[in-house]
This record gives structure tokens, C-alpha cells and sequence, in this order.
């Protein structure tokens, strides 16, 4: 049977844009969504061998049709960078080698060329139909000839979606899904729906009535709030069915697209001109890469030498037990980062090139071989082992935050005397402006009328009780299509989610967690915490954390050589209180709450230029009394204020920072014209040695804990100043006391000590 692939190609594109953003070539344009495109392109190559491949894209003007029947449609999409529309032409290039499709219509978007060629393929009889999409609106396409691969995670993890999987899904008949679109609405397309109704709500209605004509044919036989918005949003339902329903009347035809042939020597000459070595060393049997052009890298044969370490070890078994049985390794990616941390260039240095260079920077190479090359394979285990979630504990989660969701909307549209799409910036900013007549005054302005961003919104907050609503709305709302809906689709079949992490994004060296990113989950709130708690311990395990107190303000005594706070660190006095003890000069005893909450605040602002501002806000104190306490407390902290202006000094004079173990970030940008730019380097700077240092001691705890812990406990997560273990129920003790010893004492030649708190719990919201 021939093999149609159909290519959402902007859906795609977008996936590796934000996915893989960071990437660039050696003259430094960005190729970040075009290498998320090739990785797929490989995949489809490999495993769906297809007989004629087409990447449809959206024109200029592809949106005309639907824009005629309502002209807010797809409006309030956020623009993205200039360096998305920058690999369009490098896009095209890399079609053509591969020897691919690339097809735009005017008046027609790229569903509509994918549902035209689906639909020929249909009636040719002997095509199997592939459509590769991150967009459910071609669910509406999938049949039994035609199926979807949605990327989900990234651009690297995929989901086959055939009818079952529909249904299964979305608890209604395939046939049903595009009058679930019609009354639910699209926000990502402006396309309004019914305002009101959720998911839940239509497709019960659904259900019942099976199609949006018998919904409103047996209108009489609903009641309540249903019913109100049903009628009310009656032309809103048919006009989103038009928007939402993809056209198979494309000009285009099937049979006038070439078969795809694959030439080898022709895709490897596109890879190559794209700079993609990884991709074309990892093709594995499509395309077998002469040995000469395989790394012009001259290394000693037992080092194994690889763009991304993590990554290979995850493609290739062999090579990942390899190097955990300790074979010498290279990451060139990792090298050059640390070299130049702000550089968006990548694979523009052999090892030997590093090597040479890491000769100058002796510190810097320490960093490397004793930090950053290590924690590759313990990085590596830990996105292997994965975290477990509670997937009844989710879908209950989701059920209760889409009935939220849906009452705020009721509470909104009841407050704005109308029914209305919240999530459209053009019609809140209506509602909030022109109904309500809220003042303007300060209020960010753009070309679609007065801006409703969460800043813009803060000014707002005494002005109506609407806007409360609109901001618990947003969060909650937030939480469900971040979090909720999201992570049981990302797991595996055994229930864990693997995030990846990197650390080769932060010039500070922090870890960064993606796809999904767990370290982004709020930590101080309740909700937070109730989404943590879906995270858990396999049946007979536990999970214990333990976490670096003050660790940030600790660093920075040592980095400020603040002895005064150093001595109190090491006496165990509790910082906040002395602080305030000191600063308000009042006697320990007598510091009163309030006062420890505002030594508290500015003790872990004090780092981030915390102002008066920020300091009123997060200590409930006046303008005036927040002053005072302010200059009282950088009297009493001279030494990090002194040490703070120097680094800025050496920021100007120097043109880097380091940490205390010599990691570097340039700071070519602290002489900007540009105020904005200046200023934001200069916070940056000022940050960075404190925050590295930080860093590169998480690091080195993560390298030393991997090592110690017994096979029957794993490491399965850092966020910040914390490490998770997922061990044996009876181990729980020995491992939070190894976890503990290693963590504060991972630095003996620091003169402060460092604090850990170990807590043991079920799951992630217990810690």
C-alpha cells in the first residue's frame, strides 16, 4: 500500500522553534525550529518510508476566507521573534534536499491543503495517510485509512492518534468533534465557540443530542445556565462551526505530486550546509556517512566524542553502559557553552580547538572536567528513571479545575453584564474599557487597543471586583492547560513523566528542566502544591528531599567575605531574627514578627537589588518605615553591598564574572547605550557569581550523592536548591542521612557551613 505523509508544517516548525530555540549556526543565524523539523523529518523517513511526502504551509494570505466571515479571527496571537521568519528560507532549503513538497495556497491555510490531499487519498483506495501535526483540528481528517502523529513533547515525543484514540480522548464519536469545537470554542484561534461552555459541558450536550443541529433542535429540553448560554451564543456555535471546519476544495491535486525519492548524497549535503553533524552521524541505516566525513575530530580512541553526550546515550544503549561503566567522554556542545556562554553558536569548535582553548582558562577546564562533563550520565539516569504521577489523582484534578474555570467564567461575564470571549485580548479589553468604563490612565497601550497583561492588570486591582475574577481565572486556567491536561499525556506507558535537563542554557549553570518543565511549577502556592502532589512514590518507596537552607545568602557571606554573618551562619542562630535583631536594634528576644518577616525578605532579596518597592510589597510595611529598614540593614551588610559594586567594577573593567570555583559569563553588555540593556546586564552580573557558585555546588552534590546512593534508590529530580530520591520504604532514613551528610559537606573548604532539611513523604507536595 502507498504511504501519503501530510506535513502541518508551521505546527512542526513551531515545535523545534521553541523547543530548540538555542541553536544556531556558526555565523550565528538561528536554526533552532529548523533542526526540530530535520529530527522529524529523520523519523519519518526511518519508520514511515513514505511514497509521497508534502509540507503544507500557511500564506500570506491563507486566512482571508475565514477572516471574511469574522475578522478577529486567529487575532491576539503572540508574534514570534524575527528569528522565527529568518529560518523560513533555511526551511524551504532543507524540503528541497530532502526532496519533499513544500506547498502554500492562497485563501487556503495548511488544514485545508492536508484535508484536500487526505480526502484523494481516500478516494485513490490504495494510500495510507499520515498527517504530522501538533494541531487537533485534524482530528477532524483522521479515519481509517488516516491516521495523526501529534507531537507532544518537545519535538521528540510522539502520539499516534487513530479513531479509538479520538473517542477514547474526547468521550464523544469522531464524527463529533468538530461541533465540540464548535461549541467549545479555540482560544489559539480566536475562534469564540459558545461562551461558557467548556469541554465537559459539550460534550455531554453531545452525548445527548449527538450533533450541534440536535443540541439545538431539543433546546427546549435544557435547562439552567446551559440553556441561557446556549441561546445567547446560538450564532456564535455556527459561525465557529464554519471557522473551525477544514475546506477539502484546495486547487491542488494528488496525482500532481511527485513520489519522494530519497538521495542520500543530497540530504546529507542539506544537513551539512544546516550544520546538523548529530543528525547525519545518527541516521543509522538510511544513510551511511562515508568515514571521512564522520568528525573531522582527531581524538584518542578510547575518548568517545559527541556534540550531545546525553543524547547520543539515549539513542545508543551501548554507548550509554559504555560510558556508566566509566568510558572516557567529550561533549563539545558542553566545551563550547562553557567558553562562551553567551554565544549562540554551536559545533563551530573540534575538540582539539577546545582543548588548546581550555589552556588558557585552567579554572574554567576544572569546571568542566570536575562539574559539567560528570553530571552528563547522572542527567541522564535521572530522564531515564523519570518521575511517577497519579493519573486518578490528575483526571480528578482536571474535572475540578475545568468546573473552576467554567464558574469564573460565569463570575466574569456576570460582572461584564455580557457573554464574552475572556480569553480574547480585543474583547476583555472592550469589556474592561469601553463597557466598564475602568481608567485608562497608565495603562499600556498597542495598535488592538489598551493592553490586558497581568502587569496592566495589577494596576487594575482596586478598581472593579471583575478583575480579580480575570487574574484567578487566568491562573487557574494556566494550571490546567500547563499542568494538568498536559502531564498524564506525557507520560509513559508506566506512568512517569521524563523531563529533559539541560545545562547549556543559563549562563549561570544552572539546570534547566524542558519538556516538560517540572522545575516551573509553582513552589509557594497552594495550587502548586496540590499539583505536586500527583507526582509520587512507586508502591513500596518513598520520596525524600532534601534542600540547602539559606543557601544563596550563605554563598554570599563567603563571597563578601562577610565575616559578621558568616559567624552567625556557623553558630546556628536564626539569621533572620538576628538580622532584625540588628537592624531595628531592638534585643533578640523582643524582635516581633513583622520585623523578622522584613529581615527575612530583604536577607533573600538583598541579591536581586530587591527596592523599596519590593520590599513594602513582601514585608507589609510602609513606604517610609520599608526606607528606613533598608538603610539601616545595608549599613548592617556593607560587605555584600562593597562586594556586589566590585563585581559590577570588574563586570565594566574586566568584561566577565566568575563564581568562586571560576566558572565565567561575559558581560560585554554593562557598557550598553542602551539603558534597558545596561541595566538588566548589570542585575545579570551581579547575580551570577552568587547564583553559579550555587550552581556549581548542586552539581558537584548531584556527581557525589549518584555515586553513594545503593541500587535500590534513585535520583529523579533537582529544582533549585533541592535533590529528590525515590528509595525502598525501609531505607528512608539512610538515604536522608547520606543525603544530608554528602550535601553539607560538599564544599570543606568553604569557611561557612552549610544547612540541608531532609523530609520524607509520598509524594512531591509532602516535601
Amino acid at each position: 500500500m502507498k504511504r501519503l505523509v501530510l506535513i502541518d508544517g508551521k505546527s512542526v516548525f513551531y515545535r523545534g522553534y521553541y523547543a530548540m530555540g538555542n541553536l544556531s549556526l556558526s555565523d550565528g543565524t538561528p536554526t533552532g525550529g529548523v533542526y526540530g523539523f530535520a529530527a522529524i523529518s529523520m523519523e519519518i523517513v526511518k519508520k514511515l518510508n513514505p511514497t509521497k511526502v508534502v509540507v503544507a504551509w500557511d500564506s500570506k494570505t491563507s486566512t482571508a476566507k475565514r477572516k471574511a466571515l469574522f475578522k478577529d479571527y486567529k487575532a491576539g496571537r503572540v508574534k514570534p521573534g524575527e528569528d522565527f521568519y529568518t529560518q523560513i528560507p533555511l526551511l524551504e532549503d532543507l524540503v528541497k534536499s530532502l526532496g519533499w513538497n513544500f506547498v502554500e495556497l492562497d485563501d487556503y491555510e495548511a488544514d485545508d491543503i492536508i484535508g484536500t490531499l487526505s480526502e484523494q487519498a481516500d478516494r485513490e483506495g490504495d494510500y495510507e495517510t499520515y498527517i504530522i501535526s501538533s494541531d487537533l483540528d485534524m482530528l477532524q481528517i483522521v479515519d481509517e485509512n488516516t491516521h495523526m502523529w501529534r507531537i507532544l513533547k518537545g519535538f521528540s515525543n510522539i502520539e499516534q492518534l487513530d479513531i479509538k484514540e479520538v473517542e477514547e480522548k474526547y468521550g464523544i464519536k469522531k464524527s463529533q468533534f468538530l461541533d465540540l469545537k464548535s461549541l467549545k470554542g479555540d482560544a489559539s484561534d480566536n475562534i469564540p465557540g459558545v461562551p461558557g461552555i467548556g469541554e465537559k459541558t459539550a460534550a455531554k450536550l453531545l452525548n445527548d443530542y449527538q450533533t450541534l443541529d440536535g443540541i439545538y433542535e431539543h433546546i427546549d429540553d435544557i435547562t439552567g445556565s446551559t440553556k441561557t448560554k446556549l441561546e445567547v451564543g446560538k450564532d456564535s456555535a455556527y459561525l465557529s462551526k464554519k471557522l473551525a471546519k477544514i475546506m477539502f476544495d484546495a486547487p491542488i491535486k494528488l496525482n500532481d505530486i511527485p513520489d519522494f525519492v530519497f538521495n542520500k548524497d543530497q540530504v546529507v549535503a542539506g544537513l551539512k550546509k544546516l550544520e546538523f553533524n548529530s543528525l547525519i552521524r545518527r541516521m543509522g541505516d538510511n544513510i551511511e556517512v562515508k568515514k571521512e566525513e564522520k568528525i573531522n575530530i582527531n581524538v584518542p580512541k578510547d575518548v568517545i566524542v559527541d556534540n550531545d553526550i546525553k543524547s547520543l546515550m539515549h539513542s545508543n544503549k551501548e554507548i550509554a553502559e559504555k560510558i556508566l561503566n566509566g568510558a572516557s567522554f567529550w561533549d563539545l556542545n558542553q566545551a563550547e557553552f562553557l567558553l562562551n556562554p553567551l554565544s549562540r553558536e554551536k559545533n563551530t569548535m573540534s575538540y582539539e580547538a577546545e582543548l588548546k582553548e581550555f589552556q588558557k582558562y585552567p579554572r574554567l577546564y576544572n569546571i568542566y572536567r570536575n562539574f559539567d562533563l560528570p553530571l552528563i550520565p547522572v542527567l541522564y539516569q535521572m530522564e531515564e528513571k523519570g518521575m511517577l504521577i497519579d493519573r486518578q489523582y490528575f483526571a480528578k484534578l482536571r474535572v475540578e479545575y475545568e468546573a473552576e474555570v467554567e464558574n469564573l467564567e460565569q463570575k466574569i461575564c456576570s460582572l461584564a453584564g455580557k457573554i464574552f470571549n475572556i480569553n480574547s485580548p480585543i474583547q476583555l479589553s472592550e469589556v474592561l474599557f469601553t463597557d466598564l468604563n475602568l481608567p485608562t490612565k497608565g495603562i499600556k497601550k498597542t495598535t488592538r487597543g489598551y493592553s490586558t497583561g497581568a502587569k496592566e492588570l495589577d494596576k487594575l486591582k482596586n478598581e472593579h471586583p471583575i478583575i480579580e475574577e480575570i487574574i484567578k481565572y487566568r491562573e487557574a486556567a494556566k494550571l490546567l492547560n500547563t499542568y494538568i491536561i498536559p502531564m498524564p499525556e506525557l507520560a509513559d506507558q508506566n506512568g512517569r513523566i521524563h523531563t529533559t535537563f539541560t545545562q547549556d542554557i543559563t549562563a549561570t549553570g544552572r539546570l534547566s528542566s524542558k519538556d516538560p518543565n517540572l522545575q516551573n511549577i509553582p513552589v509557594r502556592t497552594e495550587e502548586g502544591k496540590r499539583i505536586r502532589t500527583g507526582f509520587i512514590a512507586k508502591k513500596g518507596k518513598k520520596l525524600v528531599s532534601a534542600d540547602y537552607s539559606q543557601f544563596e545568602l550563605r554563598l554570599a557571606a563567603v563571597l563578601s567575605n562577610d565575616q559578621s554573618l558568616i559567624d552567625d551562619f556557623n553558630s546556628g542562630v536564626d539569621i533572620h531574627t538576628k538580622t532584625a535583631s540588628e537592624a531595628f536594634n531592638v534585643p533578640i528576644e523582643k524582635v516581633t514578627k513583622d520585623q523578622r518577616r522584613a529581615a527575612k525578605a530583604i536577607n533573600f532579596g538583598i541579591i536581586y537589588g530587591m527596592s523599596v518597592k519590593g520590599l513594602t510589597d513582601a514585608a507589609r510595611m510602609s513606604f517610609y518605615e520599608a526606607k528606613n529598614f533598608m538603610e539601616s540593614y545595608y549599613k548592617l551588610r556593607s560587605p555584600i553591598m562593597e562586594y556586589i559594586k566590585n563585581t559590577l567594577k570588574k563586570a565594566e573593567e574586566q568584561g566577565f564574572v566568575e563564581t568562586y570555583f571560576g566558572r565565567r559569563r561575559p558581560t560585554p553588555d554593562v557598557k550598553s547605550s542602551n539603558f534597558i540593556i545596561r541595566e538588566a546586564a548589570k542585575r545579570a552580573a551581579g547575580n551570577m557569581p552568587i547564583q553559579g557558585t550555587e550552581a556549581d555546588l548542586m552539581k558537584r552534590a548531584m556527581i557525589n550523592v549518584s555515586q553513594k546512593l545503593p541500587k535500590t534508590a534513585d535520583l529523579i529530580m533537582q529544582v533549585h536548591d533541592s535533590l529528590i530520591v525515590e528509595c525502598d520504604e525501609k531505607d528512608t532514613a539512610k538515604i536522608g542521612e547520606l543525603l544530608k551528610q554528602e550535601m553539607e559537606n560538599i564544599a570543606p573548604e568553604l569557611p561557612v557551613k552549610l544547612a540541608v532539611d531532609v523530609t520524607v513523604g509520598d509524594n512531591w507536595g509532602m516535601l
